[in-house]
């Protein structure tokens, strides 16, 4: 026992040096996973830990190249504010980033040829997709991890405007954001893709983009303060369940005719999973 504890204080010890020494002891690394990918490396998973709250994507690994992030490479991390991504990420997954309530921001490296942060949100460096925005952006959470609240006892929202020149809303890329409403559509916007703005919660009425043509499989899905929208005459698909659990929806007007658009199941205003016999749905054509 003695000989065992001899040992554990040796240990110790010797962590205590190497910090007075100045060397730095990355216990970030172990969290993130990687494998072995064609071209190089991959983030494959983290573990989220409540001490660290910024992570470094970097350049390399073990001598490879870190080129891509995988669907759920780094998701449901609680504890993360912060992702800075290197500068040899070329592909990220629309799953790769779900989940992390508390994040307030991204970092890519400038050299990255792929990516760029504008405000903290991430974007194609083209600026033409829209591929996440950090669920805690602009938001003050409390000790318990909960969101301010107004006076009036109710979550504040922050407010967020889609940039023109932005085509593409990127599948997942504002997956479970509760507190962000968005104020503006650019009317450059041509796809709005799978899961986009699911359980964004507290997206209100707004004016759809006049170049839209496609909207995604649950892309509006559980946003249940929509009453009203118009979607506009470019339209030439919906997915289906895309106003999936949209309870509030009251009316629905599609600027087409319904027999030359691409329609998926159920793709109409639903809840539980129902059509609502309370949603008015008129096409104009």
């Amino acid at each position: 026992m003695k000989k065992a504890v001899a040992v554990i204080l040796a240990a110790v010890s010797a962590l205590l040096m190497f910090s007075s020494c100045g060397i730095n002891l990355d216990f970030n690394a172990v969290a993130i996973k990687y494998k072995e990918v064609e071209g190089g490396m991959t983030v494959s998973g983290y573990t989220d830990k409540t001490t660290v709250t910024a992570i470094t994507i970097p350049d390399e690994i073990d001598g490879k190249l870190v080129v891509s992030v995988s669907d759920f490479g780094v998701c449901n991390a609680e504890s993360l504010t912060e992702i800075t991504i290197g500068k040899n990420v070329r592909e990220i997954g629309t799953w790769a980033f779900t989940n992390n309530q508390h994040l307030k921001k991204f970092n890519v490296d400038p050299e990255n040829e792929n990516f760029v942060s504008v405000d903290g949100i991430l974007f194609t460096k083209d600026m033409k997709t829209l591929c996440f925005y950090p669920c805690g952006r602009n938001i003050n959470f409390d000790k318990y991890g909960q969101p301010e609240k107004d006076d009036n006892g109710e979550n504040i929202i922050t407010t967020y405007d889609i940039p023109d020149g932005v085509r593409v809303i990127r599948s997942k890329a504002f997956y479970k954001c509760y507190y962000v409403n968005i104020t503006s559509f650019p009317d450059s916007i041509e796809r709005i893709e799978e899961k986009a703005f699911h359980r964004t919660s507290a997206l209100t009425n707004f004016k759809m983009p006049a170049g839209l043509n496609y909207i995604g499989k649950d892309a509006f899905a559980y946003d249940d303060k929509l009453t009203e929208l118009t979607i506009p005459s470019k339209i030439k698909e919906i997915g289906e369940y895309a106003f999936f659990n949209c309870t509030a929806m009251e009316k629905l007007t599609v600027e087409a005719k319904e027999e030359d658009l691409v329609l998926g199941k159920k793709w109409q205003p639903t809840g539980k999973g129902k059509i609502l016999d309370t949603c008015e749905v008129i096409f104009t054509k």
